[in-house]
């Protein structure tokens, strides 16, 4: 975890320009960046141009999201926009598990792009 400037608290840590990556043995690392991030309890919540960025290329920007480190999923209830190769998703809510690569989400709208294989 990283940052431009940090507060140390006794139950939690605040940071600024927050800059996370999780890279505990997962299929694929998930790093996160955003204006302000508050890690307590394995539980990293950020707020302010939050960015989710997965090694595979898998990006998608919110306003705030809540990440937990124990189940490897980010939440993010303020809408989204998706990124994967071409393709592009937008939506109200999304739900994105690490570990099972799932995806869940809200008002999809989506452009995909199909690739050969």
């Amino acid at each position: 975890m990283l940052g431009s400037a940090a507060t140390r608290y006794s139950n939690r840590y605040t940071v600024q320009n927050i800059d996370y990556t999780d890279n505990e043995k997962e299929e694929y690392i998930a790093n996160m960046k955003a204006q302000h991030g508050i890690y307590k309890d394995n539980i990293v919540t950020l707020s302010g141009n939050v960015a989710y960025v997965r090694d595979d290329g898998l990006t998608f920007k919110t306003q705030k999201a809540v990440y937990k480190k124990k189940t490897s999923s980010v939440v993010s209830d303020v809408g989204y926009v998706a990124y994967l190769n071409d393709s592009i998703i937008k939506g109200s809510y999304i739900r994105y598990n690490n570990k099972k690569n799932r995806i869940f989400s809200k008002n999809v709208r989506a452009k995909i792009e199909l690739q050969e294989r």
